[in-house]
């Protein structure tokens, strides 16, 4: 990648808000001639996921907000920038940008951003909302099984009837996807006395990264059809649309539970549904969805057994300073000509 400029890049801290999160002064501290510029830009969820499921498409031009003329101005000047969202048509908008800094772990909506035609280098936020995120599929996992929504239920009603649940020690949590939340989420299995099965994309031989066993991705109904639990990790890939499809479901042990803290393009939501109308699955955790926000009339909100939330996984309070500490160490990375953390392979979308 081409650094020609980076003695004295320009910065824009592009996600709305940061500047209330963040204090530019450091990043001023790690690159003394840098020149920072707050510059908030932001889509809409709507064009968010159209850009994610059709790059290319006319909904996404039709959805895409005209520039206001201090956005095209530091747009125009970056050299690097903090992002959500970036405008469509950024090569011409911003020639001179040579790397976008992801503020989440997906990347999808920036496929419409041609990034690879213009040289622009791309790094994800992976990684750091993985503690939150695994931390939320089991308070999720402990909810189902504790059957604490019947509870909650029963004490509205004032109604004193024993209900009890189920142990997670003992059972089998399977994890679709060993990156940096997959990880999290088996250290807390493994705290819990659950055993813990894997699949990820690279396996070298002989290494299980701390799980029970570890497999490739042939090994996908091998987790699927021994686990209690099947939680979706991994990313949203041309290989992973729609792996969850119903011959997948159909591997799995009955009255087993589905959750998906990837991305909503991984699972057949049709046949997630009728695994839960039929109770081949006993719940279903969908933080999720292929269309975001979820339409009114999903058959997910209204499938039984289904626990669905709007892409919260994550948690916001550590979530900042953290991603602002890996912007910085890139920043350094940067201009040392060095490379970034988190650097996103564009072919593959991760």
């Amino acid at each position: 990648m081409d650094r020609s400029r980076h003695g004295a890049p320009v910065i824009c801290l592009a996600y709305p808000g940061i500047e209330e999160l963040v204090d530019p002064a450091e990043i001023r501290s790690m690159a003394p001639n840098a020149d920072v510029v707050v510059c908030p830009y932001s889509d809409t969820i709507e064009l968010r996921t159209a850009k994610r499921l059709d790059p290319r498409g006319r909904v996404v031009r039709d959805l895409s907000p005209a520039l206001r003329d201090d956005q095209r101005r530091a747009f125009a000047r970056a050299e690097i920038v903090l992002a959500l969202d970036v405008p469509l048509d950024l090569g011409d908008i911003a020639p001179e940008l040579r790397w976008i800094q992801a503020v989440g772990s997906g990347v999808g909506q920036f496929a419409s951003a041609a990034l690879e035609a213009h040289d622009i280098e791309l790094t994800s936020a992976a990684g750091v909302s993985a503690v939150p995120i695994a931390e939320f599929v089991i308070g999720r996992v402990l909810m189902v099984w504790k059957r604490f929504r019947e509870l909650e239920e029963l004490q509205q009603r004032h109604d004193w009837t024993p209900t009890l649940g189920r142990t997670l020690s003992r059972a089998t949590m399977g994890i679709i996807g060993l990156g940096a939340i997959g990880t999290e989420l088996a250290v807390r299995s493994k705290a819990l006395g659950m055993q813990v099965l894997a699949t990820r994309r690279r396996v070298e031989l002989g290494s299980t990264l701390g799980v029970d066993e570890l497999y490739g991705p042939g090994g996908l109904v091998e987790v699927m059809r021994r686990s209690d639990v099947v939680t979706l990790c991994a990313p949203a890939t041309s290989e992973t649309e729609n792996m969850i499809d119903a011959r997948s479901i159909g591997a799995m042990k009955s009255g087993s539970v589905l959750c998906n803290v990837a991305r909503g393009n991984l699972v057949d939501e049709d046949a997630l549904v009728a695994a839960l109308q039929s109770g081949k699955l006993s719940a279903a955790i969908v933080d999720v969805a292929r269309q975001e926000p979820l339409p009114p009339d999903s058959a997910l909100w209204h499938a039984p057994n289904l626990y669905v939330s709007p892409h919260s996984a994550a948690a916001p309070d550590q979530y900042f300073g953290q991603l602002f500490a890996l912007f910085l160490e890139n920043i350094r990375r940067y201009l040392a000509g060095e490379p970034l953390r988190n650097v996103v392979d564009l072919s593959r979308g991760y």
